[in-house]
């Protein structure tokens, strides 16, 4: 994001930038979100929907982008993507799930059950969850779910899951995507392969992708703060998808 917005020649003096990281913790959004709103900045940028969903409930007024955001319109930050009806816009991460599960049939045919592993708590993963559950279903195999609240979940709910499956399908879930080199070391004792949704994901571990690349997807989002910056509305700035996906 800030790559790009140097390239836009938003650089140096002429932009200045208020970083805060929740840490891992969502109950840390909410003061997060009220400090963004009294500094009264030009533009927000939200990333994953827990950040997206606090910092709209506490200020509706900033023009916010948000990226890595799965499906805004369930998430609450807009009521129609194509016309923004809120101060959000910004960039998807909605990845082909159909096409990734068909993907991981393919590398692995003799494959009878697909292990799931995600947050439930995560909007973003939910609705990924239910099309892959429906796409493995069309293909006559078998999904096996786990779910890990927190990363400290995660290496049990891996364990007990390559246990069940013959390979492993992770979404853009944010707890999985913190806890990928634990999943891989599990998928590494158990040779049991996992195929993630975006490149970061799989390169920290897992065989294989056609996902997004969450570089890119940054890029993508500084474009459309620029925009704003440069004084387009909001509501005249639909969402985007994610431009490309890359094979890894």
């Amino acid at each position: 994001f800030k790559e790009q917005l140097a390239k836009e020649g938003f650089k140096g003096s002429k932009v200045k930038f208020d970083n805060l990281n929740a840490q891992g913790d969502q109950g840390n959004l909410s003061s997060m979100s009220a400090r963004l709103k009294s500094d009264k900045n030009t533009v927000n940028l939200a990333i994953a929907t827990p950040a997206a969903q606090a910092l709209l409930k506490a200020d509706n007024q900033t023009p916010m982008v948000f990226t890595a955001v799965t499906d805004p319109k369930s998430a609450g930050l807009t009521g129609d993507p194509k016309k923004p009806d809120k101060n959000a816009t910004g960039v998807t991460d909605m990845v082909d799930v159909k096409g990734q599960i068909d993907f991981t049939h393919q590398l692995f045919p003799k494959a009878k059950t697909i292990g799931l592993l995600y947050n439930a708590a995560e909007e973003n993963s939910v609705v990924q969850i239910k099309i892959a559950r429906q796409e493995i279903a069309k293909l006559g195999l078998k999904a096996v779910v786990k779910t890990a609240a927190t990363t400290n979940d995660v290496q049990q709910a891996a364990e007990t899951l390559a246990g069940q499956a013959d390979a492993i399908y992770i979404p853009t879930d944010n707890t999985a995507a913190a806890a990928m080199p634990t999943i891989g070391k599990v998928s590494a004792a158990k040779k049991v392969p996992v195929v993630t949704a975006d490149a970061t994901m799989v390169k920290l571990a897992g065989v294989a992708t056609v996902g997004i690349n969450y570089e890119d997807l940054g890029k993508q989002t500084a474009k459309l703060a620029v925009k704003i910056i440069k004084g387009k509305k909001v509501s005249s700035l639909a969402v985007q998808a994610p431009a490309k996906a890359t094979l890894v």
